[in-house]
């Protein structure tokens, strides 16, 4: 299987590069609404990770060799530096990126709502849920969201997996995400990034405010790979800020892209929603 599969990309706006990666089961259209807003100022390069989207899939499913695709494409693309933005699967493969020696120049680095660490595992029932669901026997969208409610109580997280689901040209359903590799490697997933290096470029770590991920215990982690990490927590949102409260989640980003990082606190809450 080739080392470095075809990954897939949405590009619009002009500038220096900001690429986009997105979270597990999710695609480069996850952050589309907040393209349009950041294409203003750069030129946005929204990615499907491998295994995910459009992208093609890889033999083992690990940070390394994720961040290695992701870097050797836009190497392709004559990308050699770039900001760089990725919410939780992809914060940690952002974040190996920038702890690989031989990667691009990341002059700035955003990570949404995870930390550098291991987490326990806790999609085994989205797994078993989607295992479960008879691709062939589902009439309409409709019907897939009917039966997932059995075994996915969170309308949001249902309504997050189905935009991934679609019809192939012979009219079945099928998911844009390999489930079959993202079971198999999910316990390399659940690890923390590798760090050659301590992260020069600054950082800024945004997390839901009600959101588990990121909290004050990974401050001092964080600080012992990144040499100037910034924090902001934006208030009444869960996993997905970007989403939540795209906005604010815009502007906290064009703020931090285009002026003078400040060390901020891990508490500190953004409510504002202009």
């Amino acid at each position: 299987m080739n080392p470095y599969p075809y990954i897939h990309q949405e590009v619009s706006g002009q500038g220096l590069p900001l690429v986009i990666l997105h979270g597990l089961f999710g695609d480069a259209d996850n952050f589309r609404s907040i393209a349009l807003h950041l294409e203003r100022h750069f030129q946005v390069i929204r990615l499907d990770l491998p295994a995910h989207g459009h992208s093609g899939p890889l033999e083992k499913l690990t940070f390394d060799s994720m961040a290695k695709a992701v870097l050797h494409h836009l190497a392709e693309k004559g990308i050699d530096q770039c900001h760089l933005v990725g919410h939780s699967l992809g914060g940690k493969v952002a974040m190996q990126m920038a702890g690989d020696p031989d990667a691009l120049t990341i002059n700035k680095l955003i990570i949404v709502d995870i930390a550098p660490r291991f987490y326990p595992p806790h999609h085994e029932s989205i797994f078993e849920a989607l295992k479960a669901l008879p691709l062939h026997a589902i009439q309409n969208r409709g019907d897939a969201e009917k039966r997932l409610r059995q075994s996915i109580n969170d309308a949001g997280v249902r309504g997050f997996l189905l935009k991934s689901l679609y019809r192939d040209l012979e009219g079945e359903y099928r998911w844009r995400f390999d489930l079959d590799a993202l079971a198999r490697d999910y316990p390399a997933i659940q690890q923390s990034p590798t760090f050659t290096k301590k992260i020069a470029a600054p950082t800024l770590f945004i997390k839901g405010g009600n959101s588990n991920y990121l909290g004050p215990q990974d401050e001092l982690p964080i600080r012992t790979h990144f040499r100037h990490p910034q924090f902001k927590e934006i208030g009444g949102t869960g996993h997905w800020p970007h989403a939540e409260k795209p906005a604010v989640f815009t502007r906290l980003c064009n703020e931090f892209l285009t002026s003078e990082p400040s060390v901020q606190a891990v508490g500190e809450t953004t409510n504002q929603d202009t």
